[in-house]
């Protein structure tokens, strides 16, 4: 324990870090949009050539399961972001909350797809229901999540920091869209550029230790 708070406190670590986490949310940035495209090529194929209509576990799975893991670090420096410019601890079990979330939510989609590609073909009526009520309860769990988030990161607003502030109204407008279930296949289209601006918030702080 006593190691790990040396190590952070050195500034050279710290610079590294930050840098490492802001080049992770630009990845993040590409990595979501891409893995949705392969998954979309991945169903058409299926569906074209080998005349399958069922659920799919292909590279755009693997691309998913990479960006989890980097949203899980992400999350993590970010809130020792939170801890070192700010002194804010507010977020910290939200952010705990939500790395939970985040590894559950992916367990849950591939065991999910798992099961329903073993059993198919299956009533396309039981898989629907089963599918919308997964993602719905997944979705509307999220959106409260990014909601709270969004209402304690706006306590932050005096610091006179406008990336944070971003970072607040994204979310808060993406969790009340996901509440909504209906609405919020709108709020993907805001993840990367919520990645986006994570990127700038981390590289920023690297700055800052450098100036430092």
């Amino acid at each position: 324990m006593l190691e790990n708070d040396l190590t952070w406190g050195m500034p050279g670590m710290s610079e590294n870090r930050y840098n490492l986490a802001g080049w992770l949310s630009i990845s993040m940035a590409i990595l979501f949009p891409l893995a949705f495209g392969i998954g979309i090529i991945q169903g058409v194929i299926g569906a074209a050539v080998f005349k399958y209509t069922g659920p799919t576990i292909g590279p755009s799975d693997f691309l998913f399961v990479i960006f989890t893991g980097f949203s899980v670090y992400i999350l993590i420096m970010f809130r020792r972001l939170l801890h070192d410019r700010y002194q804010f601890h507010e977020l910290d079990v939200l952010i705990t909350i939500a790395i939970i979330w985040n590894i559950l939510f992916q367990i849950g989609s591939l065991a999910l797809k798992g099961l329903l590609f073993t059993i198919w073909p299956a009533s396309e009526t039981a898989v629907t229901i089963v599918y919308i009520s997964f993602m719905s309860v997944a979705t509307i769990s999220m959106g409260v999540i990014d909601i709270i988030f969004a209402v304690k990161l706006f306590k932050l607003s005096d610091m006179g920091n406008n990336l944070i502030n971003a970072l607040a109204y994204l979310g808060m407008i993406a969790g009340i869209l996901e509440v909504t279930v209906i609405l919020s296949p709108l709020s993907l289209l805001l993840v990367p550029v919520t990645c986006i601006i994570y990127g700038l918030v981390f590289f920023r702080a690297k700055e800052d230790v450098e100036f430092v």
